[in-house]
């Protein structure tokens, strides 16, 4: 991130050698041009180089400058007509001006010669110039709105960036306490009845919360990796339910070692077991895992606690959503299918090293 704005900051930099780079071009198509029409014309090529051609691109190269770096700055700031024709109408004002001071006032001082003969009025002599100045001040605005939209928007992408990587912090910093309250309940239901399973639940959360200290800050981990902790805390339930706790799960994985972003598949059996019935034999809470070279599919289904209220809505499923949204874009497939009386919640995403 820092080197993006560092790039940045070299913007006026590659400006001058853009704007170098395109007055050169000019140079050389205007005077090979003149040249071959002197060739046409009998006379000489090199008879294309004049006092008054050389000053004119000095002219134009200084009125440049002045509009990209000063005039459209100023004037374009906020695009409409108004700033447009000022813009215009300064541009064409420096070009006129300069070209006065360098090809009537600095040749006639040191070489005593006028491009303008005397007697010239004003009048002739800003149409005149209007004509002479038109393609350099159009490319000279032209170029600075081109090169502005551009910095602007790779300033806009950099800002958009780090939001969205300050918003990935923030929902990974959701996730821990969302557990832990979880988890701390299970805990505490268990000492409160003196139950020695306590202390193997104290043993799994100390395992659980070493996996969010120090996976979860990765950008990616392997998927054995979460499915450690899925166990853990499908471990932390079974205790808590004790033989009563009816979940089937089937996990067919490709490659262990492969790589997904943290957190991908444990909000689906968080939900499940927070707002599913896990002590119904008969509709056992269905947890479906597979992976191959491509994709990682993920399918739960639970039978809806209609007696259960939650007073703080549940985070995991809205907090994965956006993280989906950020890590893959529109290439994902997310389904949830709720009748209210079965809740089933399905995720497909690529396995890769790009996302």
């Amino acid at each position: 991130m820092e080197d993006d704005k560092k790039n940045l900051s070299f913007s006026n930099q590659k400006s001058v050698f853009i704007l170098l780079g395109f007055w050169v071009i000019y140079i050389l198509f205007d005077y090979t041009t003149i040249g071959l029409i002197n060739l046409a014309n009998g006379n000489s090529f090199f008879e294309a180089i004049t006092l008054f051609s050389s000053t004119m691109y000095i002219v134009q190269l200084i009125t440049i400058f002045i509009i990209y770096f000063f005039i459209a700055p100023y004037f374009l700031k906020n695009i409409n007509w108004k700033s447009i024709l000022s813009s215009i109408v300064c541009s064409f004002t420096t070009f006129i001006v300069i070209r006065y001071l360098i090809e009537q006032i600095i040749t006639d001082f040191l070489f005593h010669k006028v491009n303008y003969f005397e007697g010239t009025t004003i009048s002739f002599y800003i149409y005149d110039n209007l004509h002479y100045g038109s393609f350099i001040v159009f490319s000279s605005l032209f170029l600075w709105m081109t090169l502005h939209s551009i910095n602007t928007l790779k300033q806009n992408n950099i800002i958009e960036k780090e939001k969205k990587e300050a918003e990935i912090n923030f929902l990974k910093s959701q996730i821990n306490p969302h557990f832990l309250f979880n988890t701390l309940n299970n805990i505490y239901s268990l000492v409160s009845v003196n139950s020695s399973d306590s202390l193997k639940a104290i043993e799994n959360l100390s395992a659980i919360m070493r996996f969010t200290t120090y996976e979860t800050n990765k950008d990616k981990i392997e998927i054995e990796r979460e499915i450690d902790y899925i166990n853990q805390y499908l471990d932390l339930e079974q205790i808590r339910y004790g033989e009563k706790f009816y979940v089937k799960k089937e996990f067919l994985i490709d490659n262990s070692k492969k790589l997904i972003h943290p957190y991908i598949i444990s909000p689906f059996i968080e939900n499940a077991l927070k707002h599913g019935i896990v002590k119904d034999k008969s509709h056992p809470i269905k947890i479906n895992l597979a992976t191959n070279s491509e994709f990682l599919e993920i399918s739960v289904e639970n039978k809806i606690n209609q007696h259960q209220k939650d007073e703080t809505p549940g985070i995991g499923l809205t907090n994965l959503k956006k993280r989906l949204d950020h890590y893959f874009g529109n290439n994902y497939t997310f389904k949830i299918k709720n009748d209210y009386e079965t809740f089933h919640i399905y995720l497909k995403i690529p396995l890769n090293d790009e996302n």
